[in-house]
C-alpha cells in the first residue's frame, strides 16, 4: 500500500495505479486516525512547506518512523536529508520495497526501537547503504546538525551527544573527516570572534607602531621620536644614528598598547562567543570533529539478534580506563622494569571466547546477572593501583604493579577458582582463556600496544 500525502487533485500515473494499491490523504493527522500500513511513504507536490511539515510528522511517528518516504518534487535542502529520494518509476520502487520487506523481516522485533538508540540502529538497518551526513547550517548555533538525528530523537537531545554515546558504544563507525572547528567551552557554539589584546592590560586598543633602539644609551621608543630634520636623532642621549646594526636596530617588539603603552611582539587573542557572550581564551576552546557515520557490525548485530545490549554493561563495576591511558601506563611500567629490574609488575588478560554467542543461550538479563557477579568477584581480587581495560567487548586486560612471577601464580589460582563459579553459573558453556606475563620475562624489542597484540593474538 502507497500513502500519498497531497493538496493537489491530480493523482499518481496509471502505472504506480496497475502496480499499487494507492491511498490518498490531505493530511499527516488524517492518515494517523487509520494508521494504515505502509508500503512507502510519497509526499505529492512542489510546496517545500508542506513537504518538511509532513516528512517531520513520519520520521517522528512512533511505529512507522522508519518507513520509505519518497517526494514527487524538489524539497528543502535540510529535509533531503531525512527522504530516500525521489520517487522511482514503478518497477524500480518495487524491487525497492521488496528489498525493505526483507530486511524489515530480519529486523528482530523487540520494544527496543523506542529507545533513541533502538530507533537509530532500526533505521539504519533498514538502509544498508545508508551514510549519516551533516548537514552544514550557518544559521545553527554549532554550524553543523543532523537532521535525521533531529527527527527521530524522542527528547530534542543534542546530536553529536548522542553521536558520541553511539559511537562509544561501536554503535556507528566514521567514515570520513569532513570538518573540524572549535567551539565555545560555555555553550558549545561555534559563532566566535577573536580579537587580539594587549597581553599587559587586555585593552583592545592596540595597534602597529615602528620603533628604534639606540645602542649607546639603550634608548627604545616610537620612530618618529627619532625624526630629526631627516635625520635620525636619539631624543634620549642626542646621538646621531647613521648605520643600522652598529649605531641603532629595531626591535621586534612591534606593537604598542594605547592604554597602557605597553610594547609587545604580538598580543594575546581572545575570543568572545556571540551566542552567550562569554569571553575565554583560545587554548580553552572545545574541537570538535564533524564526520559521516554508518551502522557497525556489532549495530547490525545487535538489529538482527533484536536487543539493544551491551555486553560491557557486565563489566561496570571494575572501573576501566581508557586503552590509550592503560597503554601508556604499561608503557611507562615497561621502561621503568627495564631501567631498573627491582621494579616487578604482571600483566594478566581474560578472554571471553564464545561471549557474544551465549546471547543465544540465555536472556539477556541472565548473561548481564553472571557477568555482574564475575565482575564482583574480579573487583574483590584487585588491589587500590591495579588498573583494568577492555580492548574488545570479550577482552579484559589486567596490569598489577609490585606484582612479581610468584605473586602472578597466586592471582592466577584466585582467578581460576572465581572461574569455576561463573562457569557452574553458565552450564560449562562458557569458553574462557587467560594469558599472563611476569615483567622479568618482557622482550626488549617490544612497546605496549605490540606486546598487546602479541598476547592477544596468542589467545586466539
Amino acid at each position: 500500500m502507497l500513502i500519498v500525502f497531497s493538496q493537489e487533485d491530480s493523482d499518481l500515473s496509471s502505472e504506480y495505479k496497475n502496480m499499487f494499491e494507492i491511498s490518498y490523504f490531505c493530511d499527516f493527522s488524517v492518515w494517523e486516525k487509520e494508521k494504515t500500513i505502509p508500503s512507502a511513504f510519497i509526499i505529492k507536490g512542489k510546496d517545500k512547506h508542506y513537504i518538511s511539515s509532513t516528512l517531520e510528522k513520519v520520521r517522528k511517528d512512533n511505529e512507522f518512523f522508519a518507513s520509505l518516504c519518497f517526494i514527487t518534487d524538489s524539497a528543502f535542502p535540510y529535509d533531503d536529508f531525512m527522504l530516500d529520494g525521489q520517487l522511482p518509476q514503478p518497477a524500480d520502487l518495487r524491487e525497492v520495497i521488496n528489498q525493505f520487506d526483507n530486511l524489515s523481516k530480519s529486523f528482530k522485533r523487540s520494544e527496543t526501537y523506542i529507545t533513541h538508540q533502538g530507533r537509530f540502529i532500526k533505521y539504519f538497518w533498514l538502509r544498508p547503504d545508508f551514510i549519516l551526513q551533516p548537514y552544514h547550517d550557518w544559521q545553527h548555533a554549532r554550524f553543523y546538525r543532523y537532521p535525521l538525528l533531529e527527527a527521530l530523537s524522542l527528547d530534542q537531545s543534542d546530536s553529536f551527544e548522542w553521536l558520541r554515546n553511539l559511537a562509544n558504544s561501536k554503535i556507528i563507525d566514521p567514515i570520513r573527516l569532513i570538518d573540524r572547528q572549535r567551539e565555545c567551552t560555555y555553550c558549545r557554539s561555534s559563532h566566535l570572534s577573536f580579537i587580539d589584546v594587549c597581553p599587559n592590560c587586555l585593552s583592545i586598543d592596540i595597534g602597529t607602531q615602528a620603533s628604534l633602539h639606540c645602542f649607546t644609551c639603550g634608548c627604545v621608543d616610537v620612530q618618529e621620536k627619532f625624526l630629526h630634520s631627516g635625520t635620525l636623532i636619539c631624543p634620549k642621549c642626542h646621538t646621531q644614528l647613521r648605520h643600522i646594526g652598529s649605531d641603532y636596530d629595531r626591535p621586534i617588539e612591534n606593537h604598542q598598547c594605547h592604554s597602557c603603552s605597553q610594547s609587545f611582539v604580538e598580543g594575546n587573542v581572545q575570543v568572545r562567543c556571540a551566542m552567550c557572550k562569554k569571553e575565554m581564551e583560545s587554548s580553552e576552546l572545545i574541537q570538535n570533529e564533524i564526520r559521516n557515520w554508518r551502522l557497525s557490525d556489532k549495530g547490525r548485530t545487535i538489529a538482527f539478534r533484536g536487543e539493544v545490549f551491551d555486553l560491557s554493561a557486565g563489566f561496570n563495576q571494575l572501573d576501566f580506563i581508557p586503552r590509550e591511558l592503560f597503554i601508556h601506563d604499561l608503557d611507562w611500567m615497561m621502561v621503568t622494569s627495564r631501567r631498573y629490574p627491582n621494579v616487578n609488575f604482571s600483566l594478566f588478560g581474560i578472554y571471553f571466547a564464545n561471549l557474544p554467542d551465549l546471547i543465544e543461550l540465555f536472556n539477556h538479563a541472565r548473561l548481564l546477572q553472571m557477568l555482574e557477579f564475575f565482575a564482583q568477584q574480579l573487583r574483590s581480587l584487585l588491589r587500590t593501583p591495579d588498573l583494568s581495560t577492555r580492548t574488545a567487548e570479550n577482552m579484559l586486560w589486567l596490569l598489577l604493579p609490585n606484582t612479581d612471577e610468584q605473586g602472578l601464580t597466586g592471582f592466577h589460582k584466585r582467578i581460576e577458582n572465581s572461574m569455576k563459579l561463573l562457569l557452574e553459573e553458565s552450564e560449562h558453556t562458557l569458553d574462557f582463556r587467560f594469558v599472563s606475563l611476569p615483567s622479568h620475562k618482557l622482550s626488549g624489542k617490544e612497546n605496549a600496544e605490540l606486546l598487546l597484540a602479541r598476547l592477544y593474538g596468542e589467545l586466539l
